[in-house]
Formats: C-alpha cells, sequence, structure tokens
C-alpha cells in the first residue's frame, strides 16, 4: 500500500502537505488540495483512520454498552446517540452484555481498548468494583451503580413517579386487581418504579400482584399471569416487549377475559388501542448524552464533575377523546397543502372516536382568499383556516372568540408551541383562532458543499474569508455567486441561489426580509405609508443581486423552486418551513442527508401559515372544539408532522424520529421567536398587510421581470399606498429616495 512519503514524491510537495490535505487541516492551496486528493486516489491509497485517532489520543468513538440490543428502548438510546454523533464525525461502538455481570467486564475492556471519548452504559452491576475509573468518561444510563467515578455522569428518568402515574391511571379507570409485570428489583430504575406502584395501590387498598422477571422469562411469566386463577383487571407491564408478550399468549387462550395493559415504553409513533402506553423518551436520552459528549471535547469545556441528571417524563400517549352523545358533522374550509392532505388521511380515526363526520373542503391559495372574504357575510363552514397575514382584516370578522376561561381554551393553548406569537389567534387583544400550519422562512444549504475543504480553500483564495454560512444578506449574495456556474466554471451547482416572484405575494416575501435587516420602518411619524426610502431601493438592488444568481424561471409557487433546490440545482434556498418537507418526498431529490438549515440573513424572517377558528355563523361549537382538542392531541400532531404537515405541538421537538426525518424542525422553532409578519401603527388603523404586500410585491415583480425601473415602480407602488392607507395632506412631505 502507497505511503504519505510515496505520495509527496510523485505529487512534488512536502510530506507535511500531503499529511495535511488527508488530514483536512492547515493551509494549502486549493490547486495543491486538487494535485494530491488526485494521485492519492490514482495510488490506491486509504486512510488508516483507528491510528490516525491513536496518533491525536483520543479516537472519534464513543462506546455504548447495553444489556440487550434488541430491546426498544436500547435500541432508540443508540439511535440518539447516534443520530447526533454522526454529525460530529463520531463513531459509535455498540456492545451487549446480555444483562451479566461478567460480559460486562469484557465489554468494558474491550470499550477501553478503543481509547473512546466516552463510554456509555446500562449497567448490570450493583457496585464498582475498580471496573470504571476517572481515567475515562462513563456516562451511567437509567440504572445507578455504587461507587460511580467522581468524573461520571449518571442519567435517568422519574421512574418512582412514572409508577406512581400509572397506578393512579388504573385506579382512575376502575382496576382494582393489578398484576406487576416487571423487571429485576435489583436495579435501581425497577426498584424506583415497583415502589411508585405498590405505594399508589396499597394506599387505595387494591391488590397488586408482583410478577418479578428478567427479560429471558418475560413470555412464561406472560403466561402464569393469564393463567393464574385470580382474574386480573389490568396488568401494568415495563416495558412494550412486557405488553406484547401479554397480547400474544392471550391468543393460545382467546376465551380468557384480556386484562387492560398500561406499559412503561420508549417513545413512539401511532396508536395502539390495546395498549395505554406510558412514554420515556430514550432516544432524547441518547441525544442529551451526546451533547454533553461533544461539548465536553470542546476547547473551552470544564472539568468534568459527578453529574445526575433526571430527564422529564414524557408520560400517556393521549387517549382518545369520549364519544359523542349523537352523530353529528361539522364543515372545515382549508387551504390546500401537506398539513390538509395529512388532516385528511387521520380524520375518519376522528370520526371513529367521536361519531363526528368532518367534512374538509381544501381549496388553492388564490380561492381560499375570496372564500375566507365571503365568510365575513355568511359562512356554511364550522371551522375556517385562514392565512395569519389577514388575521388583523378578517380575525374578528369570521371568527367567534374563544372563552379565555374555558378548560378547552386553556389545554388547547398549553399543547401550542409558545415561541408562536400572538398575530396567529389575536385581534385587538381577544383571542379568535389557534395557530394551525405555522412556518416561518428559513435558510436552507448544501451542508456537503459547505464543508468540502476544496470548496472552502477555493473561496478562501477567491474571498479572502472563510466560507461560512451567511449571516448578512451582502454576504449571501456573494456566496451565491460563488456557488453560479457562469460566475464560477468550477460550481458544483448551477445556481448559488433562488428568487421565486412570479406572484406578487411571493415576490413580497422574498424580498421583505431585506427591507427588514436595515432596521426601517415603512411607516413616518404620522402613520403615513412611505416606501420612497433609501433603505427600500438598497434592498432592491441587493434582491436584484440575488437574482443574478438564481435561474431564469419566474416561478409561481414556492414548491418549484424547493423542487429545484432538492434536485440538486442551487446551493442555497430560503423558504417557508411548511414547504421544506417537499425535499424529503420529491423522489428525484438528490440531497437526502446533505441538507442542512439556519436562520434567514439578517435575522428577520417572514412569519407564515394559517390559524384555525370558529366560524361566527356556526351553531356547532361543542363539534368544533371536539375536533380542535383532537388536532391538537399529541399523538394526532405528531402524527401530521410525521406525514409532512405541521400542527405546532410543544411536543414536536421532542420527538426524535420527527427531527431525525425533518431535521429544521428544531431550528424552525427557534426561529419563530425573531419571525414577524404584520406591521402595525396606532395612527393608521386602515392600514392592510395582505393589501401592502400585494402593492409591494407587485413593484418588486415588475422591477426583477425587467417590466419597469426601479423609480417608476416605486412611484406607482406608493400612489397605491396612499390611496389605500394614507392622509392625502401627508403626501407633500413623504422623505425622497
Amino acid at each position: 500500500m502507497p505511503t504519505i512519503k510515496d505520495i509527496a514524491a510523485k505529487a512534488g510537495v512536502s510530506h507535511g502537505t500531503v499529511s495535511n490535505v488527508l488530514n483536512k487541516r492547515g493551509n494549502v492551496s486549493a490547486e495543491k488540495i486538487q494535485l494530491v486528493e488526485r494521485i492519492a486516489k490514482e495510488m490506491g491509497y486509504k486512510m488508516n483512520v483507528q491510528a490516525q485517532q491513536l496518533r491525536a489520543g483520543t479516537a472519534r468513538r464513543v462506546c455504548v454498552i447495553v444489556p440487550k440490543i434488541s430491546l426498544k428502548c436500547y435500541n432508540d438510546l443508540y439511535n440518539g446517540l447516534e443520530q447526533y454523533l454522526r454529525e460530529y464525525d463520531i463513531s459509535i461502538e455498540l456492545i451487549s452484555t446480555n444483562n451479566l455481570e461478567c460480559d460486562e467486564e469484557k465489554a468494558v475492556k474491550k470499550a477501553l481498548s478503543l481509547n473512546p471519548m466516552a463510554v456509555v452504559v446500562v449497567s448490570s452491576l450493583l457496585k464498582n468494583r475498580g471496573l470504571y475509573t476517572s481515567d475515562t468518561r462513563f456516562f451511567f444510563a437509567e440504572r445507578k451503580v455504587k461507587g460511580m467515578p467522581d468524573a461520571s455522569v449518571y442519567v435517568s428518568f422519574g421512574f418512582e413517579q412514572a409508577g406512581r402515574d400509572i397506578a393512579v391511571k388504573c385506579i382512575e379507570d376502575g382496576h382494582q386487581n393489578v398484576a406487576l409485570l416487571c423487571e429485576n428489583s435489583i436495579y435501581s430504575n425497577n426498584k424506583s418504579f415497583i415502589n411508585g406502584v405498590v405505594d399508589v395501590l396499597e394506599d387505595d387498598n387494591c391488590s397488586c400482584k408482583i410478577f418479578p422477571s428478567d427479560d429471558s422469562m418475560w413470555f412464561n411469566k406472560a403466561f402464569d399471569i393469564l393463567g393464574s386463577k385470580e382474574d386480573f383487571d389490568a396488568v401494568i407491564a415495563m416495558s412494550q416487549e412486557d405488553a406484547d408478550y401479554l397480547r400474544v399468549a392471550h391468543q393460545y387462550n382467546p376465551d380468557k377475559k384480556m386484562p387492560v395493559i398500561y406499559a412503561l415504553t420508549s417513545k413512539s409513533i401511532g396508536i395502539d388501542p390495546a395498549v395505554c402506553r406510558y412514554e420515556l423518551n430514550y432516544k432524547l436520552m441518547g441525544r442529551n448524552i451526546a451533547e454533553q459528549i461533544v461539548n465536553a471535547g470542546g476547547e473551552e469545556a470544564e472539568p468534568a464533575q459527578k453529574q445526575q441528571i433526571i430527564m422529564e417524563n414524557d408520560g400517556f400517549y393521549d387517549n382518545p377523546l369520549p364519544a359523542a352523545g349523537k352523530k353529528d358533522s361539522i364543515c372545515f374550509l382549508t387551504i390546500q397543502n401537506l398539513t390538509s392532505k395529512a388532516i385528511g388521511m387521520l380524520l375518519p380515526s376522528f370520526t371513529r372516536e367521536t361519531g363526528i363526520k368532518v367534512n374538509m373542503i381544501e381549496v388553492s391559495y388564490d380561492e381560499h382568499y375570496k372564500m375566507a372574504q365571503a365568510c365575513v357575510q355568511n359562512s356554511p363552514y364550522d371551522l375556517v383556516r385562514i392565512d395569519m397575514a389577514w388575521m388583523t382584516e378578517l380575525g374578528d370578522k369570521i371568527y367567534q372568540p374563544f372563552d379565555s376561561s374555558s378548560s378547552s381554551v386553556k389545554w388547547l393553548r398549553q399543547q401550542i408551541l409558545p415561541s408562536l406569537s400572538e398575530n396567529y389567534s389575536m385581534v385587538h387583544g381577544v383571542q379568535y383562532a389557534f395557530p394551525l400550519d405555522a412556518c416561518v422562512q428559513m435558510l436552507f444549504y448544501r451542508k456537503d458543499l459547505f464543508e468540502d475543504e476544496l470548496i472552502k480553500r477555493e473561496f478562501f483564495e477567491k474571498y479572502k474569508r472563510r466560507l461560512e454560512i451567511p449571516k448578512t444578506f451582502e454576504e449571501y449574495n456573494e456566496v451565491a455567486r460563488f456557488f453560479t456556474r457562469k460566475e464560477n466554471p468550477d460550481s458544483r451547482t448551477r445556481y448559488g441561489a433562488v428568487t421565486a416572484y412570479g406572484r406578487t405575494f411571493l415576490a413580497a416575501c422574498d424580498f421583505l426580509p431585506r427591507f427588514r435587516e436595515l432596521k426601517k420602518d415603512i411607516f413616518d411619524a404620522r402613520g403615513n405609508v412611505n416606501i420612497l426610502i433609501p433603505e427600500m431601493k438598497q434592498a432592491i438592488r441587493n434582491y436584484l443581486d440575488t437574482c443574478k444568481y438564481a435561474g431564469s424561471d419566474i416561478y409561481q409557487w414556492w414548491g418549484e423552486p424547493t423542487r429545484q433546490f432538492s434536485e440538486g440545482n442551487t446551493a442555497m434556498h430560503i423558504v417557508f418551513s411548511n414547504y421544506a418537507s417537499e425535499m424529503i418526498h420529491n423522489p428525484e431529490s438528490k440531497v437526502l442527508g446533505r441538507i442542512a438549515c439556519d436562520t434567514v440573513p439578517g435575522g428577520q424572517p417572514l412569519s407564515g401559515g394559517g390559524s384555525v377558528g370558529i366560524s361566527r355563523f356556526s351553531k356547532k361549537y361543542d363539534a368544533c372544539m371536539s375536533f380542535l382538542k383532537w388536532l391538537y392531541r399529541k399523538d394526532i400532531a405528531e402524527t401530521i408532522t410525521y406525514l409532512g404537515g405541521y400542527v405546532c405541538n410543544r411536543q414536536i421537538s421532542r420527538n426524535m424520529d420527527i427531527l431525525e426525518r425533518y431535521p429544521w424542525l428544531e431550528n424552525m422553532e427557534k426561529s419563530f421567536e425573531p419571525g414577524w409578519r404584520l406591521y402595525k401603527h396606532d395612527r393608521n388603523p386602515d392600514f392592510n398587510e395582505f393589501l401592502f404586500e400585494d402593492i409591494l410585491g407587485k413593484a418588486i415583480r415588475s422591477i426583477a421581470s425587467g417590466i419597469e425601473e426601479m423609480d417608476d415602480a416605486l412611484e406607482k407602488a406608493q400612489e397605491e399606498c396612499d390611496q389605500a392607507f394614507n392622509e392625502t395632506s401627508g403626501n407633500s412631505n413623504r422623505a425622497s429616495i
């Protein structure tokens, strides 16, 4: 096999240059990077990663030791770790101990021989007898070990609280004779859970018989419970596997009445009507441990100290709604998008639960506004979804106000993501709606391009600065120029950016973050709308610059440029987050696994999406509230999101399955905080955001298309603003460009 010395000789460069290129470090020119990589490939050189890591002192590896790989909870723990660590090029070694102390000793010795950054272990030991030392960072998950080393971290859930919660639920559901199918009580988590269950049941004089077992005997114990002469009316199981064994065992004795099953499970998507699930988020546990491992390796990391972290239990998976006393039906008007498509798929489950049928009318954006306006005078719809930009114009005219003291309204508020602005729900301080498919503009980019060492070097040589995610629109245009092939023939994408101005509201939304970046208001001191200002012209120049690094296609909707990005034609794309899932769902996507996201340059993204409320003409308030409570329920909101829509339940960001599929959702929730949409001024009560965006968007579209010069288009737009919003007497005092 060729060596670094062989490559250096053939390339005519130094040994150090080859080492820097292959190890992706050092100040090496783009020309030499290309030369060394080409010759290394021709000579068949392969990097010995393990030797490289050993020379560095500590391998970029984490070892995970669990009792059973096959158990879902430990599988989720591993996946949560792996999902986060892979972003930092940290590998994972997974070892199973079969819950045996002797195997755990071998597993730890094997792990330490690999010189890992950290070891995560679900230990089968009750006491540390010198196996675990402070020389390595150990994370003890779920089970506590007596004598853990000083630098270790213990991470677990509130197992005693989980036991108490499940026992309380059993009693509330009317059960008095309970079987507890549990794991070995010698482990701290199991002992805490059993104590929680027994304490509550005994205090209420309920019968509780414990069936302890290790994992090899669960199936046998399931038969023991179902074959017992005691007719248990409920079984509390300590895992999803326990519950599955009970159901399989029941198939062999179908005449025996099946007890209600309550199970302590790892978090998952979907409804299981046969099991009342109480969830612990093992993927999130893995994610949190991974974050600590990465942060501990940073330059500013503090010396490791012994810690104990008890994570929040996710608790019961939401229960179905009570069935309605009589069959009913409601009519729901909404826009046609991925959220409405997902809701439509799940509506049969709502009807099955409640007896209420939902007739959902999905319309295009163009029809939607007209139909929403018609709902002011009369509405055949019980529930209406409108764009949040229309709330100030239509919200208090088409919706019934919600009673803020109502328990249902309070519950719904608790489900909603707290970072969403009141613009989705309030008009003049009164709540008329709830956010539905809320979204915000985000910057999506090709991380494989931004992390490529050769590309980064080429960018540095061209612009004398590092290639980074743009924080201003000036930087955005510079990066877009670099990734546009007509400006840079070596670019791996045809275009650096995308623009969408085929419709007036698209053009306004595409443009406005650039104007907002300049921290200038559209209102003058008297509240008149004034767009004839230098900052407006500066922002338009910036937008025209972006247009030079985008394709010539004039897009009529955001889905079209999103497809172009997903098919690998562009390096960056600014779009509302509710269209981002199309990057995943597009079968022609060439960038799966290579997409990252950030806040839009300038930090002033537009909020978007819609709100839903009950029509003031509807006579079916209770049925509508049942639908809203179903819609925002955790299980329904999670399933809608998994299908590509979005209902803004605050629990979404705790679901690692969803975040792995749609990673931008985590950043999206952070982006809602600076997000904005509505301009307001106390002295201009007639201002209409939607109309303003139409006027401004018309001008932007005309300028970007080359139909009109900037000054002419802005003058016309200003005249329309004067007629729509302004006191004509103040126009002569407007600032000019």
